[in-house]
C-alpha cells in the first residue's frame, strides 16, 4: 500500500493564522536555537550594528527581531518585520508594543512580492519562512533584489522535524488498507545542506554555506508535546484536514503514542525534550 507522499502544498494564510496562536509553545524554544544559529553566521564578517537595516522576512512572532534586539546594540538597528499571515502580524505587533520596539516596523506583506525598494537592506533573514513559500525561488529573488550590494542573507529550513516519521507509521497502522497515500507538505529541495546551498547560489548569492543545526523542542511533559505535534499535523496535512472528527481521533490516539516515545527527560530535569534538526544557510549578495 502507498503510505505517504511528499509535495509542495500551498497552505492558506488561515492555517498560519491558527498556528500563530500556538507557534512559540509548539516549537518549544527550537526556533530560538535556530535563529541564534543563523545570527552566528553573520557575526564575524557581517555583524549587525546600529547602522544595519534588517528585514525579518516571514517573521512569524518576530523571533529574529527579538533575538537581534536582545543583543543590546545601542542604538538598536532598524528592523522591518513582515509576514503574509495576519495572525503572525498581530502577534509581532503585540511584541512591538509590549517591548517598545521603536526602531521596528511591522507590515503585512507577501514575501514573494515585497513592496520594498531595491537595495534597501543590509541583512535579510528568513527563519523557517522562505522554504515554505509556494514559490520559494521568487521569495529568494525578492530577498536578493532588496539587499544592498554586499548585503547578507540568512535562512533556515527543516532537515528532520521528527513528527513525519510518527505520522506515516500511525497512518500505516490505523489504515493498513488505505489506497490513497498520506500527504505531508515537505519541501524536499530544502532538506539537505547541498540543496540549500544550491538554492541560494542559483538565486545569485555568493560565499554560500550551510550547516545542520540540532535544536531542542522542550515541553512540560510528553503528552503536551504529542498534543502540540498532532495539532500541527492536523493543520498542515491535506489528508488529516479532510478527515471527520471521529477518524481524526482514532488516528491521533495512535500518533500521540508514537510521538510521546520520542521525548526524553530534559538534561536540566525540567520537563522533556526532543531533538529536531534544522539547516541554516547563509551567503552574501
Amino acid at each position: 500500500m502507498a503510505t505517504n507522499t511528499t509535495e509542495k502544498v500551498n497552505l492558506p494564510s488561515q492555517v498560519f493564522d491558527e498556528l500563530a496562536k500556538r507557534y512559540e509553545n509548539g516549537l518549544g524554544g527550537a526556533q530560538i536555537d535556530i535563529v541564534r544559529g543563523i545570527l552566528s553566521h553573520s557575526k564575524d564578517k557581517y555583524p549587525i550594528d546600529s547602522n544595519s537595516i534588517v528585514h525579518d522576512n516571514a517573521c512569524g512572532p518576530a523571533v529574529v527581531t527579538n533575538q537581534i534586539l536582545s543583543q543590546g546594540i545601542s542604538p538598536p538597528p532598524h528592523i522591518f518585520a513582515t509576514d503574509y499571515a495576519e495572525g503572525m502580524i498581530n502577534v509581532a505587533n503585540c511584541y512591538k508594543e509590549r517591548n517598545s520596539w521603536d526602531t521596528v516596523t511591522v507590515q503585512h506583506m507577501d514575501g514573494q512580492s515585497l513592496t520594498f525598494e531595491d537595495e534597501k537592506f543590509t541583512h535579510s533573514i528568513s527563519s523557517l519562512g522562505v522554504f515554505m513559500f509556494p514559490d520559494e525561488k521568487k521569495g529568494l529573488s525578492e530577498m536578493y533584489r532588496t539587499l544592498k550590494p554586499g548585503g547578507w542573507i540568512g535562512v533556515s529550513s527543516w532537515k528532520d522535524v521528527r513528527w513525519p516519521t510518527a505520522a506515516l507509521a500511525a497512518y500505516e497502522k490505523v489504515f493498513p488498507d488505505a489506497k490513497d497515500p498520506m500527504v505531508l507538505p515537505l519541501a524536499k529541495n530544502w532538506m539537505d545542506p547541498e540543496s540549500c546551498e544550491r538554492n541560494l547560489r542559483e538565486a545569485g548569492f555568493q560565499d554560500v554555506k550551510a550547516e545542520v543545526l540540532p535544536c531542542a523542542n522542550r515541553q512540560p511533559n510528553a503528552k503536551v508535546g504529542a498534543s502540540i505535534f498532532a495539532g500541527f499535523l492536523k493543520q498542515i496535512s491535506p489528508t488529516a484536514r479532510a478527515w471527520d472528527e471521529k477518524t481524526w481521533e482514532r488516528y491521533a490516539e495512535c500518533l500521540s503514542g508514537l510521538i510521546e516515545e520520542m521525548f526524553a527527560p530534559s538534561a536540566d530535569g525540567n520537563g522533556v525534550e526532543v531533538t529536531l534538526y534544522a539547516i541554516v544557510t547563509s551567503g552574501r549578495k
